[in-house]
């Protein structure tokens, strides 16, 4: 959540207000990140807390970020505004009145003008943490590509102590994270350490508790070097301190903690945005030949059909998911469909825990995105073995009419929409570090199956699909995730 400055256009009063507080949320954000590692999420609104890789915490949601460029608060959000969960949001609407911050006040906050708003939204985060002394922070994928920002207040996690690296790491991030003389940053994490430093031309220095001395010296906007020094001159005492611990976290070992299989999921995003295509087909098919009008088939497993009022199309019948008790069941005769995908992803027992035999009903509660994996399973397997995937609620078929088919004329507009359509489902289930590796697998893998050039010149920025004088370019932010697909000359 550190990572590369942010060129910033926060109103003055926004960066008035938070720049004392950026160097000592870098350095509590590092020591959360390092107590809690990352893993799956989920969270509760009543209580209201989040879990991450099995350890629950008290936590408030702030807001949350969406495709499109906008942050809105909790306080404006009325899945959120009445909630346990968003009462802290409401503080930062109070601070922003008292101090004139538009980016506080205003509902919907637009971060376009940012040159990447995605690292914007995480910075918000970063600073929110320090308005309100939160402990820690936590982001959650909660739709397609939206996310929700959540600000840890639990007093399990410590407060951050001084330890060398990090409070060297943390005074120059906190510099430049928003445009501002270093000099506020730096005396912030003083106070926060309860330290009155002393002043020099070009540095401000002062001793810490534990009696190290620390030297940090100023150009400008910069932090341009961070010395600390034993109470004697020597090693100082914070390279030895042992390590904090959490004290008193709730561990949660039913929470969700599992993640897609990797070796499905390399499968899945060859595999997902075609997938998105012959839906689509059959889609387009059924309202031009069988008279759908809206109203969903006669399911006939036996007959291996779904009837509409027009005649019928040929399909099996996949499986089911339970969307209350969180399990998902195949459907028995899918042996040939499971081998396939079993093949696919190669002999790993990861995979093969998730192809039960028919009739066994798989328990999805360990996976936060259950709906996402039982769909993302279904229609993965359903191509892999040649078929379109269809669903009729929440029961799932491999549509195996012959008559149904993608269409040899190539429409950008509805390419770009597949690639969405599978970053959809598949987003949710990628963790960080493999996320820049799938995604992109899944833009080219789309981009060959319909037979268009791939061409990598934009890279780490986009990939493109080319046909003749037209292209598709598949947007990605700095952790892989796709922000925009794009279809023009």
């Amino acid at each position: 959540m550190t990572g590369k400055p942010l060129m910033t256009t926060f109103s003055s009063q926004f960066v008035t207000l938070a720049r004392p507080d950026l160097a000592w949320a870098c350095e509590q954000i590092s020591l959360f990140d390092a107590l809690v590692p990352g893993g799956v999420v989920s969270f509760k609104l009543d209580e209201p807390s989040v879990t991450r890789s099995g350890i629950t915490l008290r936590a408030h949601v702030l807001g949350t970020y969406a495709v499109d460029g906008t942050w809105m608060w909790a306080w404006a959000n009325e899945g959120y505004r009445d909630t346990a969960a968003g009462a802290r949001s409401l503080e930062l609407r109070e601070l922003g009145e008292r101090a004139g911050v538009p980016e506080l006040t205003e509902p919907m906050p637009d971060l376009n003008h940012f040159p990447d708003p995605r690292l914007a939204a995480d910075h918000l985060l970063l600073t929110c943490m320090g308005l309100l002394d939160a402990r820690g922070g936590v982001i959650c994928a909660i739709n397609e590509r939206g996310r929700l920002f959540m600000a840890v207040d639990d007093p399990a996690v410590p407060r951050a102590e001084p330890r060398t690296a990090r409070l060297t790491t943390a005074l120059r991030n906190g510099a430049a994270l928003l445009p501002g003389p270093a000099l506020k940053p730096v005396q912030g994490w003083f106070t926060r350490h309860g330290v009155e430093p002393s002043y020099g031309p070009g540095r401000v220095e002062g001793v810490l508790q534990n009696g190290d001395h620390v030297l940090v010296t100023l150009d400008g906007e910069e932090v341009s070097g961070v010395e600390i020094s034993g109470a004697d001159g020597g090693a100082p005492a914070s390279d030895t301190a042992p390590e904090q611990e959490l004290t008193g976290a709730r561990l949660s070992p039913d929470a969700p903690h599992r993640t897609f299989p990797s070796s499905l999921l390399a499968v899945a995003a060859r595999e997902i945005a075609f997938s998105v295509l012959r839906t689509r087909a059959v889609a387009e098919y059924v309202d031009e030949h069988l008279e759908c009008a809206g109203r969903p088939p006669r399911r006939e497993q036996e007959t291996r059909e779904l009837l509409f009022p027009g005649g019928g199309l040929k399909a099996r019948h996949l499986g089911s998911f339970d969307a209350e008790e969180g399990w998902f069941r195949w459907s028995p005769g899918t042996q040939d469909i499971r081998d396939r995908l079993q093949e696919a992803a190669g002999p790993t027992p990861d995979a093969a825990a998730l192809l039960t035999p028919a009739g066994d009903r798989l328990d999805l509660t360990p996976y936060a995105r259950r709906e996402a994996v039982a769909v993302t399973l279904a229609r993965t397997a359903a191509s892999v073995a040649g078929h379109a995937f269809t669903s009729i609620g929440n029961d799932f078929w491999a549509v195996t009419d012959e008559r149904v088919a993608p269409g040899e004329v190539i429409d950008l507009d509805s390419a770009a929409a597949d690639i969405q359509g599978g970053a959809s489902w598949l987003q949710g289930l990628v963790e960080q570090e493999t996320r820049s590796e799938t995604m992109r697998s899944m833009a080219q893998s789309y981009f060959e199956r319909i037979g268009l050039q791939v061409r990598h010149y934009g890279q780490p920025d986009f990939i493109s699909g080319v046909v003749g004088m037209y292209e598709v370019r598949v947007h990605f932010a700095p952790d892989g995730t796709i922000t925009q697909v794009s279809p023009g000359r």
